[in-house]
């Protein structure tokens, strides 16, 4: 059981009333801010020291191949063992690769091959905890407070996606990439501080001897057999990959729609992660146990909607309005997609169902930009945009006339916390 909440915490951030999850959500703020600077600050000096795109992107996708490797595996041991220790390790783990990321960067000895290697490093020991970073919140807060918890989950990680890059590159500005790293090492041990003063809880489940992968199979049988969590994975890989392209290709917006310099591509990626701190208010603010399903609904219309806004925007100004609201509708339906999940599994195998959902992550977005980087050449940045919107809608649309979102709604958070 949880400890009591603190009575004087507003209904919006219910959540932050419990201790436990106050601290572990105070101290994500920081480290997944000194994750966001680590990317931005080993993208940039990639591109310092090769001056190839295209060896950036290869960068991009080291760290990204092993939410299709590591996250199963990461998933099965939130299920096997205590969440809470378990975390702490993988935590640890992103620590040491970041401290000797950080060395080599200091001593002058980084190279594209070396820092492939640490991008993929830190992909695999951040996928690994992944998985229990989600399936650990159901131990810090009642049932009550599940959703409300999801939903901050979600909020800090924008939040760091927001101020992460800006701090990383003022701090590359100021003292070099490596103090990047450095920030991005100490930011882990607040984590440890504050998950080594939460309690060992046991695992959900007995341990099983029959193997990583039959946990993993038997967690996929679990996801196939509910249909909310189904219905929830596959609006998760279009949202992913319709939101995905509109990020990556975001330079090619700006130059090729826009006609804009640096400055102008940087206000209009902006406009993003904007969109997306007011949409995670609006949904902490408003949300009043309204139904996943409209949520939901409201949140891929509103993608489609401002996509095709951004499509066809003839000005700076309503693209940056448009980004904004692609970034807003994002934000509303994550969270959502998240929490629904969350409280359609069982919590035995909560793990390997969350890391199912991670593995979308690892699929979706690169497939999504490969394909429209690549339409891109053959019919421009709008059509490719345009094309997208009508996507999203059409899906949408088979959605809402099979009543499918309506699935999710069927869950509960009548659990023990």
């Amino acid at each position: 059981m949880t400890e009591g909440p603190d009575r004087r915490v507003p209904r919006s951030v219910q959540a932050l009333g419990y201790r436990d999850y106050r601290s572990y959500w105070s101290a994500s703020v920081v480290s997944n801010t000194g994750s966001m600077m680590y990317l931005a600050a080993i993208g940039w000096l990639v591109e310092d020291i090769t001056d190839d795109p295209w060896k950036v992107t290869l960068t991009a996708i080291a760290g990204l191949i092993p939410l299709l490797l590591s996250s199963p595996v990461g998933g099965a041991l939130a299920d096997r063992y205590s969440r809470t220790r378990l975390l702490l390790t993988t935590v640890a783990a992103q620590m040491v690769v970041s401290v000797a990321l950080a060395w080599v960067v200091q001593m002058d000895a980084e190279s594209f091959w070396i820092l492939l290697a640490f991008s993929f490093g830190g992909g695999v020991t951040s996928s690994l905890g992944a998985p229990v970073q989600h399936a650990v919140m159901v131990e810090l807060v009642p049932g009550a407070a599940m959703r409300n918890a999801v939903f901050l989950n979600s909020t800090q990680w924008n939040v760091a996606r927001a101020a992460g890059p800006m701090l990383g590159g003022l701090l590359i500005h100021l003292s070099g990439p490596e103090s990047a790293f450095w920030f991005n090492a100490a930011s882990f041990t607040v984590l440890i501080i504050a998950l080594s003063r939460l309690p060992a809880r046991p695992p959900p489940g007995a341990s099983s001897s029959r193997g990583y992968l039959a946990d993993f199979l038997s967690g996929l049988r679990h996801a196939r057999a509910v249909e909310g969590i189904r219905v929830a994975m596959v609006a998760t890989f279009v949202l992913a990959g319709a939101t995905s392209p509109v990020q990556a290709l975001a330079p090619v917006i700006a130059d090729d729609a826009f006609g804009l310099d640096a400055a102008g591509f940087g206000v209009l990626l902006g406009g993003f992660g904007v969109g997306a701190l007011l949409g995670a208010a609006l949904l902490l603010q408003f949300d009043r146990g309204a139904a996943y399903s409209v949520l939901a609904s409201v949140g891929i219309g509103g993608v489609a909607l401002f996509t095709l806004m951004l499509a066809i925007a003839p000005s700076f100004g309503l693209g940056v309005v448009a980004m904004g609201g692609v970034g807003l509708s994002y934000m509303v339906t994550l969270p959502t997609l998240a929490s629904a999940m969350q409280s359609l599994c069982e919590d035995s195998y909560r793990g390997r169902v969350m890391s199912l959902w991670i593995m979308v992550f690892g699929v979706a977005p690169p497939l999504s930009i490969l394909l429209g980087g690549r339409l891109v050449v053959y019919i421009g940045i709008r059509w490719v945009l345009a094309l997208m919107a009508v996507a999203v809608f059409c899906y949408l649309v088979s959605q809402l006339a099979r009543r499918r979102l309506r699935h999710m709604d069927s869950g509960s958070w009548d659990f023990d916390g």
